[in-house]
C-alpha cells in the first residue's frame, strides 16, 4: 500500500493481485503462496480469488511455512493439480478490499494515473508499482520514449483532476530531465 498525502479513495473496477503460487506442499493439494498483502495471513480475507484464465477458487489459509503462506484452493486435491498452479497469480476485485487508511491508497489505484512534476509538467503515466526491497518504484511511460522506473516519494499528492503530483529528480528521466519533449 502506498503512503503519501492522498485524498482520492475512489474504488476502481481493477483486480488487485493478492499473491502468487510458489509451489505445491505435500500430496493433498496444498500450496505455498507468496503473499502481496501487508499481513500475509490476510490473503483469504477478501472472498474468492480469480486466476488470469478465469478460474475462481475459495482460498483457505492453513498456516505459515518458511515465510510463505500455506494455503488450500478449493477443488485442488492432489499434488499434480497443485503443481499445475505453480507461478499463477491470483486476484480479487478492488471493491472487495477495505478502504485504505487516510493518507494511503492501493497500488492498483495508481495504475493509469498521469504523473506531473511541478517543474516539468506531465512526465508520464503509471504502468505499475513495484517494491524490490529498497522502496517503492513507479514504472512510468513518458509521452515519448521508453518506460523508466522512478522512486515513489513520500511527497506525492493526488490533485483534483486525479493526477499524481511529485518531484522527480532528472537523473531518473534523462540527462536534461525533459523526457518526452
Amino acid at each position: 500500500m502506498a503512503k503519501g498525502r492522498f485524498s482520492d479513495h475512489t474504488k476502481s473496477k481493477a483486480k488487485v493481485c493478492l499473491g502468487a503460487i510458489a509451489s505445491p506442499h505435500g500430496v493433498r493439494g496444498l500450496v505455498r503462496v507468496k503473499a502481496f498483502t501487508d499481513a500475509p495471513e490476510d490473503i483469504a480475507a477478501y472472498g474468492d480469488v480469480h486466476l488470469d484464465d478465469g478460474r475462481v477458487f475459495a482460498l483457505h489459509v492453513k498456516g505459515m511455512v518458511k515465510g510463505m503462506v500455506l494455503a488450500e484452493f478449493s477443488s485442488i486435491t492432489s499434488r499434480e493439480a497443485a503443481e499445475a498452479l505453480k507461478g499463477e497469480r491470483f486476484y480479487v476485485d478492488r471493491a472487495s478490499l477495505p478502504e485504505p487508511e487516510e493518507g494511503s491508497l492501493y497500488h492498483a489505484d495508481l495504475i493509469g494515473k498521469e504523473v506531473h512534476d511541478p517543474d516539468r509538467g506531465l512526465i508520464g503515466h503509471i504502468r505499475g508499482v513495484f517494491d524490490f526491497g529498497a522502496g517503492e518504484m513507479l514504472d512510468l511511460k513518458p509521452p515519448q520514449g521508453k518506460a523508466v522506473m522512478v522512486p515513489f516519494g513520500q511527497d506525492a499528492v493526488i490533485d483534483d483532476q486525479g493526477a499524481l503530483i511529485m518531484a522527480v529528480d532528472p537523473i531518473w528521466l534523462d540527462d536534461d530531465g525533459k523526457k518526452g519533449e
